[in-house]
């Protein structure tokens, strides 16, 4: 069932989807940048079958920002760990980071930076 699920959730992340045209190419690939993570972080849960897992893969199919994708990644982390160990979701989790410049992980990852602001 969750694999049904995510296959229509793929399905739906990608040239299906019915965005408005941009007139701006950073805009659109910015969307593709999102859209890209989106995936990746499904594929990090692929075999994480829990309804925890199934809820953060909801969460994440509607994030519109690597800003908003950032804060699932201890999510990510735990219910990888909890499946398997920590070693693998550190593996898993590291090959999320590349879609986090260095920069953006320092900036967001400082004390006392809340998740409202962009």
């Amino acid at each position: 069932m969750l694999r049904n699920l995510l296959s229509r959730w793929r399905l739906s992340t990608s040239a299906g989807t019915s965005w408005p045209a941009s007139s701006s190419f950073g805009k659109a690939a910015r969307r593709e940048r999102v859209a890209a993570a989106r995936l990746d972080f499904a594929d990090a849960l692929i075999d994480v079958h829990t309804d925890a897992a199934a809820d953060a893969l909801d969460r994440i199919a509607v994030a519109r920002s690597l800003h908003e994708l950032w804060h699932f990644r201890v999510e990510v982390f735990s219910r990888i760990a909890q499946r398997h160990d920590q070693a693998e979701a550190a593996r898993r989790l590291a090959l999320l980071d590349r879609h986090f410049p260095t920069q953006t992980r320092r900036a967001l990852a400082r004390p006392g930076r809340t998740g409202t602001g962009r």
